[in-house]
Formats: structure tokens, sequence, C-alpha cells
């Protein structure tokens, strides 16, 4: 089953780069002017995004297959809290303004990034200390050796459980009525960009990181 997870995981990788060369010829995370792309916050928010999207996707290849991860685990513990940092000052800061900017409708999209960040923090911290070295993710529970918190592991099984569940139900509804596609967004570059595309490797996403959470009950 490691496996499984591995590969996806490996894909959402590999989208989140797709997504990031799309937005760079122009066709994500903005609207275009007369005089271009659109160098607006709005645009530089989606690329963030991607990008903690990205590096979420390849801790999660590390946590999975262990052993082939060259990076400490403090490491990623460092990454991973900066991340959560960086988006949540910037929530903080948005939500000073007194007039609504660009984008401020990615404010839950935003949320659910700091909140997978933290969860990956947590699931570094809560790993014994000899389980980044093992071959195999069904192991014997981590708790017994590690840090892990029941209550606390069960609270983000369940949020990205239910955030699975909702997003599954929202891209039940047309394209058009989530949000418009981008002007030229044809071809590979418009399923690159394509939100439901996008909405079933978050989904994915939930569901492989509430995986992993179980492993460490």
């Amino acid at each position: 089953m490691r496996w499984v997870f591995a590969a996806m995981f490996a894909a959402l990788a590999v989208l989140s780069v797709a997504r990031l060369i799309a937005a760079r010829h122009g066709d994500l995370s903005g609207p275009t002017t007369p005089d271009g792309p659109d160098k607006s916050p709005c645009r530089a928010t989606g690329r963030s995004m991607d990008v903690s999207r990205g590096v979420m996707s390849v801790g999660m290849v590390a946590m999975t297959v262990p052993w082939a991860d060259p990076l400490p685990r403090l490491c990623w513990q460092v990454l991973f809290g900066v991340v959560a940092g960086h988006i949540a000052v910037r929530l903080i800061r948005r939500s000073t303004r007194p007039v609504p900017v660009p984008g401020s409708d990615r404010f839950g999209q935003e949320l659910h990034l700091v909140i997978g960040s933290l969860a990956m923090v947590y699931m570094l911290t809560a790993m014994p200390a000899g389980q980044a070295m093992t071959g195999s993710m069904e192991m014997a529970p981590m708790s017994s050796a590690g840090l892990a918190l029941p209550p606390l592991t069960w609270a983000f099984i369940a949020y990205f459980l239910v955030f699975a569940v909702r997003l599954s139900a929202r891209l039940t509804v047309p394209v058009n009525t989530i949000v418009t596609a981008p002007a030229g967004a044809g071809g590979p570059r418009g399923v690159v960009v394509s939100p439901h595309l996008l909405g079933s490797a978050e989904i994915v996403m939930g569901i492989g990181m509430s995986y992993v959470l179980m492993t460490m009950l």
C-alpha cells in the first residue's frame, strides 16, 4: 500500500511543477492584461500555494519511502514549520487590510495548507527515532515509542477526511460554477490548470495524509 501512496504523492509533486510552469507562461493564478500577464498579489499567491503543495507532496514521498530520503528529519520539520509560518503571516497581514485584495477568496485554501504543514510537522515529530530508516509503513504503533498524541492524531484524521468528502461534493458542480477557466487555457495546459484536477489532487493528498496518520495509532 505504501508504494501506491508514494507513487500518488510523486504524481502530485509533478502536477505542482506543471502548474508552476503553466503559471510562468501566464496561464494560471491570475488574469492577463493588455500589457501582458498580471503581476498582481493574486498571481504570486497562486504560485506560492503551488510551491507549498509541491513541497508537501515531496515530504509525503519521503515519509512513505523513508529509506530513499537523503534529508535529516529535522530539515523537514524546519521546512514545514517555515511554510506554515509564512502562509499564516500572509493570512494575518491580509486580514488586517481594510479593503479586500484580489485573491482574498483563497483564504480557505491557504488555511488548509497551514493545517497540512502543521500536520506534517506533527507526523515527523511523533515518529519514533528509528522509524525514518525503516522500509515499511505497515509498522508497529508509533505512539509506543514516539510522541504521538491519539486525540490530536484523530483530530487531524477527521479534518482531512471531512475535507476530502466536502471537496468531493464540490467537484460534482460544473467547472464554470466553481471558477472561470483562464483565457486561452486549452489543450494540455487547460488540463493542468483545471480546477477539477487540482481538487482531485487535494482529495488524494487528504486521503494519503489520513492513511499515514492512521499508522500512528
